[in-house]
């Protein structure tokens, strides 16, 4: 056995919060962070200076903020294997789109200067989708969105076009603007909001399966137990919110998309109550979601 001995650095950034620290362990299932298996070791505190023991092999050490973010907000030091005792020192860094992570001290490498390029990207690209999804929630409830303009005559099948999507809805639905969203079509009891992240928005996003960007958007909003279901060649999840003004119970129906230069994530929500009438109707609209270069009016 060996002893780990990290000193954090006191500073004003992350002051008030615990930083954790874990081990790289392949018999471990108790967290995978950047798709290696870890146990956590301990927790430091501002300024703090604490020691571990651990066994002679070769290891990574992690320091990480909380579970949620530390897809985006790590840093890691790699251990060579040996006997001898081990002094790292590190602190926290301003940079709130890695979430102002913990930066071990002397840790150069390529390796680990490309993993805070990645952590970076991606924490900014969940800053800029909590924005755009919290808009969507804080417009609906606030102004009781889905208004209703229907005929009395049976509604019929409707392209509607923008920005190289289409997607068939009915004639009930109308074309309206909701910042910062794309395009949005609003009717009586269904609203939908599409929002196009191109690639260029951050370098390496292209990279991201649809499963992957899913989970950024439910990483960015703190949805709790929301699960990413694959059906019917459809990548989705859903979750529910409510109206503190009404009490109402709205659910969304998040669908995301990859077209030739950017990522969809296309939106429909409907009360709780009109979920068993909609819930097959919004899977056909999803599925007649397409992407070309053409705008039908």
């Amino acid at each position: 056995m060996r002893y780990l001995t990290i000193k954090r650095t006191k500073s004003f950034v992350g002051c008030l919060a615990k930083m954790k620290v874990y081990i790289e362990d392949p018999t471990s299932n108790e967290m995978t962070i950047n798709n290696v298996p870890c146990r956590k070791i301990g927790d430091l505190k501002n300024g703090e200076e604490k020691t571990f023991q651990i066994d002679e092999r070769a290891a990574k050490i992690f320091v990480i903020a909380d579970k949620l973010s530390q897809s985006f907000c790590n840093d890691y030091y790699q251990l060579s294997e040996g006997q001898n005792n081990i002094f790292l020192s590190g602190e926290n860094k301003f940079n709130p789109a890695a979430g102002n992570a913990f930066r071990f001290d002397n840790n150069e490498s390529e390796e680990v200067a490309a993993n805070r390029k990645k952590g970076t990207r991606k924490g900014l690209l969940i800053m800029l989708i909590a924005v755009i999804v919290g808009a969507i929630i804080g417009f609906l409830l606030s102004s009781g969105y889905l208004s209703g303009h229907l005929s009395d005559k049976a509604p019929e099948a409707k392209k509607f076009s923008s920005d190289g999507m289409t997607i068939t809805l009915t004639d009930e639905f109308l074309k309206t603007d909701i910042e910062p969203y794309t395009v949005a079509y609003d009717s009586k009891n269904v609203a939908v909001w599409a929002l196009k992240e191109e690639f260029t928005l951050a370098d390496g996003f292209e990279d991201n399966t649809l499963e992957q960007y899913a989970d950024l958007v439910i990483k960015a909003n703190n949805f709790d137990s929301v699960e990413i279901k694959n059906v019917d060649g459809l990548t989705y999840f859903v979750y529910k919110s409510t109206s503190p003004e009404t009490n109402a119970v709205y659910q969304y129906y998040s669908y995301v998309y990859k077209a030739d230069d950017a990522f969809w994530l296309v939106q429909f929500a409907t009360l709780d109550e009109n979920v068993e009438k909609y819930t097959s109707q919004i899977t056909e609209w999803a599925k007649s979601v397409e992407f070309s270069d053409q705008n039908i009016v």
